[in-house]
């Protein structure tokens, strides 16, 4: 019985665990033995409380991927490909691939919401200015205004009159709040499964988005088919594990289409190439490391070259986002202060 009391381990987690049993299982030292060393040695309550359920259940002489299953912290990939590695005698091997797979999927992540972070962050910023403004500066200069001439006479003009000035700055703070709200209401709803795939679609379809989509999308494909390929499994086995390790929506469907052209009779390059994932050179890369029995070999370095290009893709939108961002807020809060400081100017040189 899985113990509901924990919760899935995150990638960093799981990285670091799956490191950490092959380095044991490199010594040479019984797992058991390791998982107690590991045992004493965290601090972390709790990944510490993770390891002693796996501790308990390895005293009573429970296979290791028997006891990652019934702790309810692993995912079923994991302890399929355990259970696999350790049949095989290749458990390091499964270890060595999961913990560099679960490494760049950390990695990945957290590009993602670094790339994120910064510009919602000068959002929120460039809106507590705008609130600022209408709420606690605005009424003050309404207030010199009305003391310095009463109301604007109805025959001079301006520019921009300091009733537009007033009228633009509760349009940006509606806007200001109305974008919070949405923003809050999209991550809300990104959290449900089936947020997840109407964004992640939309994403896939944006025309901004789509490019960096499309290179993760091919990344993380070809990521977790040389995870399971250098374990040491098929082609066949590996595309039908690839659905448990695969979490994007969009990711799931190719992986299903894929199996569904081998099932078929395609070989698996052309069934690949169907999926419009890989460059032409890419696939002919693939169909030479095929031939000569180094698919993982080629996979990895596509995933290397994958990796790569999502990460120049990521940095590049944000690095225009930025500044498109700054300029667009820093314009409107010039124009609101504009047209407040100008009337108010004007008052006060016709007074002199």
């Amino acid at each position: 019985m899985k113990n509901v009391l924990h919760k899935e381990l995150s990638s960093s987690e799981l990285s670091f665990f799956c490191s950490q049993m092959a380095m044991i299982l490199k010594s040479g030292m019984l797992i058991s033995d390791g998982i107690d060393w590991m045992y004493s040695d965290f601090e972390d309550v709790r990944m510490k409380n993770i390891l002693g359920t796996l501790k308990e259940a390895l005293e009573d002489k429970v296979p290791l991927y028997t006891a990652m299953e019934n702790s309810g912290c692993f995912p079923s990939h994991i302890v399929s490909m355990c259970q696999i590695g350790v049949v095989t005698g290749r458990l390091e091997d499964v270890m060595n691939s999961l913990s560099q797979y679960y490494d760049r999927e950390a990695m990945l992540k957290s590009k993602i919401r670094n790339s994120i972070f910064y510009p919602a962050m000068l959002f929120v910023m460039m809106a507590f200015v705008i609130i600022l403004l209408v709420t606690k500066i605005f009424p003050i200069f309404e207030g010199m205004v009305r003391e310095l001439g009463g109301d604007l006479p109805s025959g001079q003009t301006f520019n921009i009159s300091f009733a537009t000035g007033m009228m633009a700055g509760k349009f940006a703070l509606v806007f200001v709040l109305a974008a919070l709200f949405i923003a809050a209401a999209i991550l809300i709803f990104y959290k449900s499964q089936n947020g997840k795939a109407y964004i992640g679609n939309f994403l896939h379809r944006f025309v901004f988005t789509k490019t960096i989509m499309q290179k993760i999308t091919a990344y993380r494909f070809s990521s977790g088919l040389s995870l399971l390929l250098s374990s040491g499994m098929n082609i066949e086995s590996s595309m039908s594990l690839l659905l448990d390790v695969v979490e994007e929506p969009q990711l799931k469907s190719k992986v299903e289409q894929c199996s569904q052209y081998i099932n078929s009779g395609d070989d698996f390059i052309k069934s690949v190439s169907r999926l419009s994932l890989f460059s032409g050179i890419h696939l002919q890369m693939l169909s030479m490391g095929q031939r000569i029995g180094e698919t993982d070999v080629v996979m990895k370095k596509l995933t290397d070259i994958y990796e790569n290009e999502a990460d120049q893709a990521i940095n590049s939108a944000v690095s225009l986002v930025e500044p498109v961002l700054v300029g667009v807020l820093c314009t409107v809060i010039g124009f609101i202060l504009i047209s407040v400081m100008l009337p108010l100017m004007n008052i006060m040189s016709s007074i002199g």
